[in-house]
């Protein structure tokens, strides 16, 4: 393993490092990809699971009236978006990226194999850097996935005339675009907090129950602490607002150029923090 390691990763050379450094991301990136989609049965499940009960549903409205109106794309939209902002963005994303980003270093701990890599002519900064991608390029290839056939699949049950209309001279590719952008941006967002996790937690299990509770009472927090929330701003934006109920603060949603960019720096922030404790990681087997 280390020599295979040492191998795939070029050694410093002289001059500008930037080159250097990009083919070193490069070649953890090649190592890591190798068993990046090699993962757990159940994370595949989780990725399936939206596409599945949109599956059932359209299975199901071929024998029992299940939509008021099969014209009403008006009704698609609002249903797609209770799922997609409820169960795929809240859930789905959020618990992926627990068990992708949460044991980026805790799995070479517990495989006792972050050694070769720490022995390696590679910084350790930039070990962070190409798990990180790793894991985004793993989280954004399922959920990207998973978006578009659940947003397709839940608009199968209408009738095909309004459902094409609705995509070719509606909104209905607008809004495709803007989900994909929000699961990108999703994966971003909880990776970089759950691998800055993954350096102070043992176990990602904790702290991502506290992130969840988190997200899960922000309709009752006030504007300033709801800005401390990544789904405040992936909720902003969501093409369809949803209602949060009567108990619910409002506050003004921030706009896409305060959102994205605000997004891109929080992960940006959290992966070198990730990259600082690296530093002076140490490994301890003997304490796993």
């Amino acid at each position: 393993m280390s020599e295979i390691v040492s191998a795939a990763i070029p050694a410093q050379k002289s001059g500008l490092p930037w080159g250097h450094w990009g083919r070193q991301v490069l070649s953890v990136l090649r190592l890591e990809l190798k068993k990046g989609f090699r993962r757990p049965f159940g994370l595949y499940l989780l990725a399936a699971a939206p596409v599945l009960i949109a599956l059932l549903r359209l299975l199901i409205s071929h024998g029992e009236r299940v939509v008021d109106d099969p014209t009403d794309m008006a009704e698609a939209t609002l249903i797609f978006a209770a799922m997609y902002q409820g169960f795929v963005l809240r859930i789905v994303i959020f618990l992926a990226c627990v068990a992708i980003f949460g044991n980026l270093i805790r799995r070479e701990m517990l495989d006792r194999s972050l050694h070769y890599y720490f022995l390696s002519p590679i910084r350790r900064e930039l070990l962070v850097v190409g798990k990180y991608l790793t894991g985004l390029l793993v989280s954004v290839t399922l959920f990207t996935a998973t978006t578009v056939a659940t947003f397709f699949l839940s608009y199968a049950p209408y009738d095909s005339m309004a459902v094409r209309q609705y995509f070719s001279s509606g909104p209905g590719l607008g809004h495709l675009a803007s989900y994909l952008l929000v699961t990108v941006l999703a994966c971003v967002g909880y990776g970089a907090v759950f691998t800055v996790f993954g350096f102070f937690f043992k176990s990602p299990a904790i702290p991502a129950l506290a992130v969840f509770g988190w997200e899960g009472i922000l309709f009752l927090l006030p504007p300033l602490l709801k800005k401390a929330s990544v789904f405040y701003y992936l909720q902003s934006l969501c093409p369809v607002p949803m209602d949060e109920g009567p108990l619910a603060l409002l506050a003004d949603a921030p706009s896409p150029w305060v959102a994205v960019p605000g997004l891109l720096l929080f992960a940006a922030i959290l992966v070198a923090l990730s990259a600082f404790r690296i530093r002076g990681m140490e490994v301890k087997y003997e304490e796993e």
